[in-house]
């Protein structure tokens, strides 16, 4: 994630490129407005999906260094110590490992792992608003279906009192409480995420 977020910073402060004068106009206004955009959007995918495989392995770290709260949950009799792929095999099943938002992947902790080795429990409410706000803008980003784009018009009207507009307009909108761009709340929440979690991991 902060690999990614280095990148778009880098590309959000370009400033000057040389072009041939008479396009000079028209190349300006489509590289600092139209492609920062559409690449801003882009890379939505990619940090959610990084958001989810960071999940997933500090899940398993957390189910490997004590895996007595997913037995209890399961009603199962499981050896003290489990290697990390079993323990990758108990969470995904046949499938793979899932959470709607934040609170169900809460809920799903508290059921699985101790209390000790919980750090989803500790997640700071600013971030996890912020990062269930950027599932909403990724599921529309990934399907454009009309049900992603009513939720995302709804998460738009609820929280920020503003009418739908694509994401990559709404991320480039000024947000004066944090004094920067609100992709930067975005992309901040995940970085405090993942440090609140180190933290409490001690690591």
């Amino acid at each position: 994630m902060a690999q990614y977020t280095d990148l778009l910073l880098k590309i959000t402060e370009a400033r000057k490129v040389v072009v041939p004068p008479e396009k000079e106009r028209e190349i300006y206004t489509k590289l600092l407005v139209s492609e920062k955009r559409q690449i801003h959007e882009a890379f939505v995918l990619k940090i959610y999906v990084a958001w989810e495989l960071l999940v997933e392995n500090v899940f398993i770290e957390c189910l490997y260094r004590d895996p007595s709260g997913y037995a209890q949950h399961k009603m199962l009799a499981l050896p003290a110590k489990l290697t990390r792929d079993i323990c990758r095999g108990l969470i995904s099943g046949l499938g793979y490992f899932d959470f709607r938002n934040t609170g169900d992947l809460k809920g799903k902790a508290k059921k699985a792992l101790v209390d000790r080795f919980n750090p989803f429990a500790v997640l700071p409410r600013e971030a996890t608003d912020r990062i269930d706000e950027f599932y909403v803008i990724r599921n529309y980003l990934a399907h454009y279906s009309d049900s992603s784009r009513q939720s995302l018009a709804a998460m738009y009207r609820q929280k920020y009192n503003v009418p739908f507009r694509e994401p990559g307009k709404f991320f480039f909108e000024y947000d004066a409480h944090h004094k920067q761009i609100r992709f930067a709340n975005y992309t901040n929440a995940f970085l405090k995420a993942a440090d609140e979690m180190a933290l409490f991991l001690n690591v």
